[in-house]
């Protein structure tokens, strides 16, 4: 198991070198992401490389607007911006746009420095309730924009032999890795672009996450997912917002491995039409006809 918890970390810094040597051969690309970022926002980590519950921010807005032949870059109006996915709504702004983002419940409340937003869709009730009290109107439109992935990246292009272990155990970014010791080759690392951790979780047939994205990409797929609360500090808050976002007032929580093995969870009632209330809910509008 050492050896293991030893390939895991190598792993964690080969990523990390990729983006520090890679230079060159990223250079239009972050370009492109850094004026992406001033229009769909998405939060990045100093290091630059991808957390797979921020970077999808930007990756599902351009798949929305390609169905239409528009651009991130396109973005009618360039003073403001659109927050999607990840619980960034303290960086929100006056006059910004939201679609699916959420509160996060580590942030104080003079942090959020707005008062006036577009709302087209939070992530759950307790954002709206956020907003609401702060005299902001909020439609009952609920959900996290990563459950339009498997539109996206269907698992028939993506994992086309289906499940081939029975876990997969999904970190939280700032985890202590000490929590997983002895369960390291199960590890899938959240630094990762959407299409590698896709792949990575539909190989499992349960999903054991502490990462909220982990969770919501494993059960958009119709894969048992599990809730670890891996003490990394994250409150509840955003995991409630999710949860009773897709209709379901209780959920499993555990805080060992052993206990999530042996889980089986309840899936997101009528996907289907919660996927196309956060479609029917994009704004298109923001951009050119």
């Amino acid at each position: 198991m050492q050896t293991d918890y030893i390939m895991y970390r190598t792993l964690e810094r080969e990523i990390l070198k990729f983006f520090k040597n890679n230079d060159v051969d990223r250079f239009h690309q972050d370009k492109l992401e850094a004026k992406a970022q001033s229009l769909a926002y998405y939060w990045q980590p100093k290091t630059k490389e991808p957390n797979i519950g921020d970077y999808l921010a930007l990756d599902v807005v351009q798949q929305m607007l390609h169905i239409r032949n528009r651009f991130v870059l396109d973005k009618l109006d360039q003073t403001n911006k659109l927050l999607s996915i990840g619980s960034v709504l303290h960086f929100a702004k006056d006059n910004d746009v939201v679609w699916g983002t959420g509160r996060n419940g580590k942030v104080r409340e003079d942090a959020h420095n707005y008062k006036k937003l577009d709302v087209r869709a939070v992530r759950g009730p307790l954002t709206r309730d956020y907003l609401l009290a702060k005299g902001i109107q909020c439609p009952e439109v609920y959900g996290d924009p990563a459950i339009l992935s498997p539109l996206f990246y269907p698992e028939l292009l993506m994992c086309p032999d289906g499940p081939s272990q029975d876990f997969v155990i999904v970190p939280q970014l700032n985890d202590d890795m000490r929590f997983y010791k002895g369960y390291e080759a199960l590890l899938l690392s959240p630094r990762m672009y959407p299409g590698d951790f896709i792949r990575g979780i539909l190989k499992g047939k349960t999903i054991i996450s502490s990462s909220l994205h982990g969770v919501i990409l494993a059960e958009a797929y119709g894969r048992n997912a599990i809730f670890l609360d891996s003490g990394s500090g994250e409150t509840q808050f955003k995991y409630d917002d999710y949860y009773q976002g897709t209709g379901r007032a209780d959920y499993h929580s555990v805080k060992t491995i052993e206990e999530a093995e042996q889980l089986t969870s309840e899936a997101i009632p009528e996907l289907q039409k919660r996927q196309q209330a956060l479609v029917n809910a994009f704004p298109f509008d923001l951009w050119p006809k």
